[in-house]
């Protein structure tokens, strides 16, 4: 009988992605396509198109809603848990249909409560800080689904969208704090700074000009904490994908301390409509898409059991969205509309580019000549590979 030496052996084929996800996952696609085309829209470039007046609603529910739902699922294990991420993008489809918007505000409701159920069901049986914050961002959630489909404007609910994404990203960001051991005063201090901002953020719902001051206060607190405990201080030293994934958190740490100085500023009576753009975006793109950027490398492999390998040119997609955001900024607090329109461009292809790139770099990883990237053990190595060893002098 012959016998064939490991060095000499076909590679085995990848297996199969798994299908539930996967269709999910490509719900969340949509959504953001529609965001981007929406967005567009709203920055004046093209001709309005469909559920334009949702599109912070598409991006943050349809798009990050339905990958943060799915994130949650996945890890849960349950099967009722994956209906969450199905009725958020459902809804874009339902939005972009041109049916009434009433029902998109449902599905987007009932959404927000399973993922807020997913987080007591894991809360119910030890609880975390960590946990709580995300399921308070998770709370949020519903709260701005159930006042949209009550007939409240986006623009009011703005800050409330923010809320769950910001409460969502910190609740994780703590959850990883432990490899530095901040002390457990340290940790109350940071639930006390996402405590001020959860409380300025329902604020803005009564009283608009307050509640945005005593939110970005909070946005302020939570920035400093994350900027001194967060493990990207030290993974920044480090080359490949460690330094590529803090890279992506400290800038988005900027672009959130950003936001809390516009908010603050809009609260104060300073600026008009080009401040709430420049407050927002500064928030939910240099913020929130630094960090999907930073966390795709662990959260895809997790999500498909497919690894999402490291490649230089993420960096591509990572430093136009960082430049075009500052243009977008720059843009609006000059009051530049052809500026803005040359950002918005700008933020859509960074993005693009990003679900692109990653596209291809999995469609490779899963080839048999690439068979090795695609083992549980490189899985876990890409996991690790965004946290330092916890020895004493990475700890110091």
């Amino acid at each position: 009988m012959a016998v064939v030496s490991e060095r000499h052996r076909a590679p085995a084929a990848s297996p199969p992605l798994p299908r539930a996800p996967l269709l999910l996952l490509a719900g969340g696609g949509f959504a953001l396509l529609a965001g981007l085309w929406t967005g567009l829209a709203r920055a004046g470039v093209h001709e309005l198109f469909g559920p334009v007046g949702a599109h912070g609603l598409i991006m943050a529910l349809g798009f990050l809603g339905t990958l943060i739902a799915l994130e949650r699922a996945v890890a849960l294990g349950a099967r009722w848990a994956y209906t969450g991420p199905a009725f958020s993008g459902l809804s874009v489809l339902w939005l972009v249909a041109g049916l009434p918007a009433a029902g998109a505000g449902v599905l987007l409701t009932a959404a927000g409560v399973v993922v807020t159920a997913v987080y007591g069901v894991t809360l119910s049986h030890h609880y975390e800080s960590h946990l709580a914050l995300m399921m308070a961002g998770a709370a949020a959630w519903v709260v701005a689904a159930m006042l949209w489909t009550a007939g409240w404007s986006p623009v009011r609910l703005a800050q409330t969208l923010a809320a769950f994404l910001v409460l969502t990203i910190v609740g994780e960001r703590l959850e990883l704090s432990r490899l530095r051991m901040p002390s457990a005063a340290s940790r109350r201090r940071l639930v006390f700074a996402a405590a001020v901002f959860g409380a300025g953020v329902a604020t803005t719902l009564v009283q608009r000009p307050a509640g945005l001051i005593v939110a970005g206060i909070g946005l302020l607190a939570q920035t400093a904490w994350l900027a001194r405990n967060d493990i990207a201080r030290v993974t920044i030293h480090r080359p490949g994908l460690p330094r590529y994934a803090a890279a992506c958190l400290l800038a988005g740490y900027g672009w959130l301390a950003i936001g809390g100085v516009l908010w603050i500023a809009l609260g104060s009576g300073v600026g008009g409509w080009l401040l709430h753009d420049a407050a927002l975006h500064a928030v939910f793109l240099g913020f929130a898409m630094s960090m999907v950027m930073g966390h795709a490398p662990i959260i895809l492999p997790a999500v498909l059991r497919t690894p999402l390998p490291y490649r230089p040119s993420a960096w591509i997609p990572l430093g136009l969205l960082h430049a075009s955001v500052a243009l977008r900024v720059a843009a609006d607090l000059a009051g530049s509309a052809w500026l803005r329109g040359w950002a918005a461009h700008g933020n859509v292809t960074a993005l693009l580019l990003f679900v692109g790139l990653a596209f291809l770099t999995v469609r490779g990883a899963r080839r048999p000549a690439a068979a090795t990237f695609a083992t549980p053990a490189t899985v876990a190595q890409s996991r690790a590979s965004t946290m330092p060893p916890t020895t004493p002098k990475m700890l110091a």
